[in-house]
């Protein structure tokens, strides 16, 4: 089975609003621009995950609809501009130059979808639904409690900026990889995004 890989280029991410859904996944179509704005996966060589030591810094994601109990690694971008993926399959990966979870604007944490071996941290990730609780623990052993607001798929080259625009309301969002694999491009033709604001 191919490795399914999770990448998203932050110039390469088109508007598109998180309207919520009581069931089944939207699809939203957005315009793929020129390229691909897909990195490769994680090789060896990627460095460790930068582990920033702040009360706020978020150390553990809980997910118990689909039973996800997850390290949280601090990662920020590749080197070609993509958000940067996990280490670890099990783990997710927190996009530390955005806000922290429960502080204002809008935290990013992605995880994949599968691996080589198998099922991974996100594999269920689509059977959330509005309602179901996102837990964040933090580095002084706080937790900020999420629910789930939406739920939408959009194209892999889709632009989103919505994801980093300023907010004084903290959310979150969780990416991972869903759709068909495209071989040529060696990822998902679509991104899974689950939005969630505090509970």
């Amino acid at each position: 089975m191919p490795r399914r890989t999770l990448a998203l280029a932050l110039f390469f991410l088109l508007f598109t609003s998180f309207k919520g859904l009581p069931g089944e996944s939207r699809t939203t179509t957005a315009q793929e621009l020129a390229g691909s704005p897909l990195a490769a996966a994680p090789s060896a060589g990627t460095p460790a995950a930068h582990r920033l030591v702040s009360p706020w810094t978020p150390t553990e994601l809980v997910i118990p609809r689909i039973g996800v109990d997850a390290r949280i690694e601090a990662r920020g971008l590749d080197g070609n501009r993509n958000l940067d993926t996990p280490s670890d399959f099990r783990d997710v990966a927190w996009y530390r130059l955005g806000p922290a979870p429960g502080l204002p604007g809008n935290a990013l944490i992605n995880g994949h979808v599968n691996w080589w071996t198998g099922s991974a941290v996100f594999t269920r990730l689509s059977q959330l639904r509005r309602g179901d609780e996102v837990v964040v623990i933090r580095g002084d052993s706080s937790r900020v409690v999420f629910k789930v607001t939406s739920r939408t798929v959009v194209a892999a080259g889709a632009r989103i900026p919505s994801l980093f625009a300023s907010s004084q309301v903290p959310t979150l969002t969780l990416i991972t990889c869903t759709g068909v694999w495209d071989r040529a491009r060696g990822t998902d033709t679509q991104r899974l995004l689950v939005s969630a604001s505090l509970a």
